[in-house]
């Protein structure tokens, strides 16, 4: 009996030992405190079970440890975009200011298809260096919610997603409507016009798999008040889901803010009073800011706009709501475009590295963003500095994502696992209101 239990023990501790993930230890050249717009170096990120568990220039390698070497490249957390599209890709040639074209798009691409270019898109992103987005809406019926149970379930390559589900709008959403084909705006919105038509369909939106709730508030003459915001926000948030409001208009951020909404999507014509109010209240500005070789029209006026924001002390977050197509572009390459925008309004690199990580990272309440114990190991490699050429966030030759390598010495690298996974999110009412 006491050999039995012996080799009883022996045989535990053997499977332990075995089911042990190997450690990765990463030796930076130069590593990116984005906290503080500093850089370190010759430190070295050791990584297990997913997780940072050690950073700095002593720390001691395992002697099973994986070792990979960046010693000549720049390491920094992985890229955050806070305003995506994946399931949408709208027709060549579209104009951003012809809704037209996106309302002609969502009207003849079934949700499979958009699916499935949101497949391609997801990889283009994580090739690029984006190990996360926050998906607002336009992907059909729940399409979004189908690309984050896929990448999750390791079927597909891609980033980490918290997606929206269907917008939640005031009647027409964003499109104008014609009485005979009432039914046309349809999968893209859920109208609601009442405080209990809104709670209604979050609740339906979470039921289907939403991370995050989308309010448009001001696409149509009449818009969400307060109160409307107000109830969307109590009700998403006894499940710890946040609200985030699409919102042009300056009575509409307004009424966005004070009801408690996470972010202001867009906010194109905020006044400086409500910048400061938003820097007052912690919602985050996600502005979308267009470069000009998509937006030149409006172009000065997005510059500026994002000058007061900054010299107010608004917090920002990167999100491109990037949803065109370029002939020869990636959708991870159109995304970098944006970068433009800020450089043109004087944001210094420390900041829109901050609005890309830490700054996206706390909007989502997510571990990531930061190279620190603890974290989420989401990791880039760049050839040189962002701090010093923000640029340089173009060239990612080296990308990890929850510990695994995707990209490495500049080639994208994916193995179909042999067990797949079905994830499912069933949100729990917090238990602390």
């Amino acid at each position: 009996m006491k050999r039995l239990s012996h080799l009883l023990l022996m045989a535990i501790c053997l499977a332990g030992t075995t089911l042990r993930a190997q450690p990765t230890a990463i030796r930076a050249g130069q590593l990116i405190d984005v906290e503080q717009g500093v850089t370190l170096t010759n430190q070295v990120i050791l990584v297990e079970d997913g997780r940072i568990t050690a950073v700095g220039a002593d720390v001691e390698i395992p002697s099973d440890a994986r070792v990979i070497d960046l010693s000549d490249a720049v390491v920094l957390p992985g890229l955050i975009d806070a305003h995506t599209h994946l399931a949408l890709t709208e027709m060549p040639g579209a104009d951003i200011n012809d809704f037209g074209s996106y309302y002609y798009t969502s009207l003849i691409e079934p949700t499979a298809f958009r699916a499935v270019q949101g497949v391609t898109q997801a990889r283009s992103l994580l090739e690029s260096g984006f190990t996360m987005v926050r998906d607002v809406g336009n992907a059909g019926l729940y399409g979004d919610v189908s690309l984050r149970r896929a990448i999750e379930g390791g079927w597909i390559p891609g980033p980490r997603m918290i997606v929206s589900g269907i917008m939640i709008a005031p009647y027409g959403g964003q499109f104008q409507m014609q009485p005979e084909k009432p039914g046309l705006g349809n999968p893209e919105y859920t109208y609601a016009d009442t405080q209990d038509e809104i709670r209604k369909a979050i609740r339906e939106n979470i039921h289907y798999g939403a991370t995050v709730i989308k309010l448009i508030i001001d696409n149509q003459p009449y818009i969400y008040s307060v109160d409307d915001v107000r109830a969307a926000v109590d009700e998403a948030g006894d499940v710890g889901i946040k609200v985030c409001a699409h919102a042009t208009s300056d009575e509409g951020i307004r009424n966005a803010t004070l009801g408690g909404v996470a972010s202001i999507e867009h906010g194109f014509e905020p006044s400086d009073e409500t910048l400061a109010l938003m820097k007052e209240r912690g919602v985050y500005l996600v502005g979308t800011d267009f470069p000009p070789s998509r937006t030149s029209e409006n172009y000065a006026r997005t510059v500026e706009r994002i000058k007061r924001a900054y010299e107010i002390g608004t917090p920002m977050a990167f999100g491109s709501d990037v949803v065109y197509y370029r002939e020869g572009w990636t959708r991870g390459e159109l995304t970098l475009e944006f970068l433009k925008s800020y450089t043109d309004a004087g944001v210094p690199n420390d900041y829109i590295l901050k609005m890309m990580t830490i700054n996206a990272a706390d909007l989502l309440d997510v571990h990531t963003g930061a190279i620190k114990v603890g974290m989420i190991a989401d990791l880039i490699a760049v050839e040189d500095n962002p701090l010093t050429d923000i640029n340089a966030l173009k060239s990612a030759h080296f990308v990890m994502k929850d510990g695994v390598v995707y990209k490495q010495e500049g080639r994208f690298r994916w193995e179909t696992p042999r067990t797949m996974n079905n994830p499912g999110r069933k949100p729990q009412r917090r238990t602390n209101r």
